[in-house]
């Protein structure tokens, strides 16, 4: 291993770049913006749990992002797996990205563990998900929102879920298990990366473990 980039990326030794799947990392800070809250803790732990060692990498249905890297689930010699110990340390949040779900559940298992005992990012104060009121089109990025769904627009290519008039998620035709007319009038949590859209925010949601239904 030569370099660790933050919580979720890293650097082989043969040069190839790897995103690992199934987790979001604290970014750490760029053109002058500060680290986000544990960001270097994150990558510390990554960086003590690889560095100097020998890892394999399997695999899921997509093996390259947008960016040229290798998505890959990574694990050490002992067979631990590298994103499960982030999540359970509450250094990443859990992400289902379709189509590389297959560890979905045990992921969001090794969250939840992390959740419940308010390890790492679900101990600080700001842990709690942002209204989707409170938002502006300057907060993209990754979030957890939290908003009513005022009404549910159907489209050629999937349904959107208007939160707030600025504040939209969309979902994509033909997702397995998502029923998004249920979904009218209920309070939900979404996780996912908001992008500036038209005058306002849309995220997309391409697995139904990216929204909760709270009681």
């Amino acid at each position: 291993m030569t370099q660790i980039h933050d919580g979720d990326s890293l650097r082989l030794s043969d040069r190839r770049d790897v995103r690992l799947i199934g987790v979001n990392a604290p970014e750490m800070g760029r053109d002058g913006a500060p680290d986000q809250p544990l960001a270097v803790a994150a990558r510390d732990r990554v960086d003590a749990l690889v560095r100097g060692r020998s890892v394999q990498l399997r695999y899921d249905i997509e093996r390259v992002d947008r960016h040229g890297r290798t998505l890959a689930y990574v694990y050490l010699s002992d067979g631990s797996d590298v994103q499960e110990i982030l999540l359970r340390d509450g250094l990443a949040w859990f992400v289902a990205i379709a189509p590389n779900v297959a560890h979905r559940d045990r992921y969001r298992s090794a969250e939840a563990q992390a959740r419940a005992a308010r390890r790492g990012l679900w101990s600080l104060p700001d842990s709690e998900p942002v209204p989707a009121e409170r938002l502006t089109r300057s907060d993209t990025g990754f979030r957890r929102v939290v908003g009513t769904v005022a009404r549910v627009e159907n489209r050629r290519d999937g349904d959107v879920l208007r939160l707030t008039p600025k504040v939209e998620l969309t979902v994509p035709r033909g997702i397995p298990g998502f029923a998004s007319p249920s979904l009218a009038g209920r309070r939900v949590v979404a996780r996912g990366w908001l992008t500036a859209y038209k005058n306002g925010l849309r995220m997309r949601i391409t697995d139904p473990t990216m929204l909760e239904t709270p009681p």
